[in-house]
């Protein structure tokens, strides 16, 4: 029934523009400064209409998605949208027994001590490895006009499995796109054409780990984490410099940008750490005790924002200088093992364990915090554009970027034709109140809904 993230419906990510879909370029993961924040947005509607938003376009070639459609963001750069999926295809005809391993939810891990449960994960891991061999895996970056959907050129190769899709988000710069896929394999292509420039094998062992990571291009090098920090030529894809496996340990967390004066210096969480870097050399400046996760570092002027995965960790503010991070204050009332913040108008708005938070940038305090209605919420990042903040994990919310207090502007789910429309209109659509009246009808409620 329902799309459970954008990247199944590339139309999705333009239909918020009231009447106009002409925004700034998003080019790579959280956008042009890597902030999550789009400074130049058009117009934004404040509510749904009573039947819902349609979308502006669907792409007319089928766009195949990994498990719960991968976790790359769609990104736009000059009027083309971007889109990278690692897919598996079944090769072999014979039919699959049912999994003596599946995964554990928390919830059913309940009983097993620590050993038990560590020994069930090699079981599974070992099972899975062995059932991939009855598929075929690729990864493809689509490129669609922007405005119409029309898919200008596709990109595919053969990949390799992994045990959670391979879903870095790709970056475009200069004409050019770079990707880390499966395997460590990056690449760059032609933005134009999708026709691949060079392909770098980066060093390290591989087996089936998934490298969520995407790299930030500055001062002709891309960098990017694949079990620890690299440094490539971006013309070339040559290799430049390669960060200390465990001083630089990053799996899945994005490097970001800060510029000061004429110079750009790479800032990244590396081994529960945060540090920074000469990007031509990756010479390290500093280094600071962030207890940082996944979440990417988020740099506002010369504040650095760094988000952990447990309350202890928190969400840190620091003053940046070439000497080092001036720890200015902690936030400790929400973690998230991924999810990245966004500051609009001097305020941060996070979002971990079910709740959405508002914190003053300049000295941590807390100016609301508001329960989200959404099952197990995580790893989602906020985005935000005209005065807006939206945050997307099974639903679509919006709300306005306001300190006052939280005001949701609309909330609503994207079914499989697109539209994007209250809860209420599905429910209604089908008959959910009269079907969960019977035990019998309460189930069919809940296929309908998933």
């Amino acid at each position: 029934m329902f799309v459970r993230y954008a990247t199944l419906f590339a139309g999705f990510v333009l239909v918020f523009a009231g009447g106009s879909i002409a925004a700034a370029d998003w080019d790579q993961w959280r956008g042009e400064r890597r902030d999550g924040v789009d400074h130049d947005s058009p117009a934004l509607i404040d509510s749904l209409p009573d039947d819902g938003l349609k979308p502006v376009w669907i792409s007319r070639d089928e766009i195949t998605g990994a498990k719960s459609g991968g976790w790359s963001s769609p990104i736009v750069a000059d009027g083309r949208l971007y889109l990278y999926t690692h897919t598996k295809t079944k090769v072999a005809n014979d039919e699959l027994p049912p999994k003596k391993f599946p995964w554990l939810p928390p919830e059913k891990r309940t009983g097993m001590s620590d050993a038990d449960y560590e020994q069930y994960e090699i079981n599974r891991r070992n099972e899975d490895e062995q059932r991939s061999k009855n598929y075929r895996f690729d990864e493809v970056i689509y490129c669609l006009d922007a405005s119409s959907g029309k898919l200008l050129w596709e990109n595919s190769v053969s990949s390799f499995y992994t045990r959670f899709p391979q879903s870095g988000t790709p970056a475009v710069a200069n004409g050019r796109l770079y990707i880390l896929g499966a395997g460590r394999v990056a690449r760059c292509l032609d933005a134009g054409t999708g026709k691949e420039i060079w392909k770098q094998r980066l060093p390290g062992e591989f087996r089936d780990e998934f490298l969520q990571s995407s790299f930030v291009v500055t001062e002709g090098m891309a960098v990017v984490s694949c079990d620890h920090l690299f440094g490539l030529d971006a013309a070339t894809g040559e290799i430049v410099w390669e960060g200390d496996p465990q001083k630089t340990r990053a799996d899945h967390s994005s490097p970001t940008v800060w510029k000061t004066g004429n110079s750009s210096h790479v800032i990244a969480n590396v081994a529960g750490e945060t540090a920074c870097f000469e990007p031509k050399r990756g010479r390290e400046l500093w280094r600071i005790d962030s207890a940082a996760g996944n979440a990417t570092p988020l740099v506002v002027g010369d504040t650095l924002l760094t988000y952990g995965s447990s309350r202890k960790s928190g969400l840190r503010a620091y003053r940046l200088s070439t000497d080092g991070a001036e720890h200015l204050w902690t936030f400790n009332k929400v973690a998230d093992p991924g999810s990245s913040p966004v500051v609009v108008d001097d305020y941060v708005y996070v979002q971990g364990e079910r709740r959405l938070a508002c914190v003053n940038l300049e000295d941590g305090s807390s100016e609301w915090m508001e329960n989200l209605d959404v099952d197990r919420p995580r790893y989602t990042s906020l985005i935000a554009g005209d005065g807006k903040v939206i945050y997307a994990f099974d639903s679509i919310l919006a709300f306005a970027a306001d300190p006052a207090d939280c005001r949701e502007l609309m909330k609503g789910r994207i079914d499989k034709t697109g539209l994007l429309a209250e809860e209420s209109i599905f429910r209604s659509r089908l008959n959910m109140n009269e079907l969960e009246k019977t035990a019998e009808g309460q189930k069919e409620a809940e296929r309908l809904w998933r």
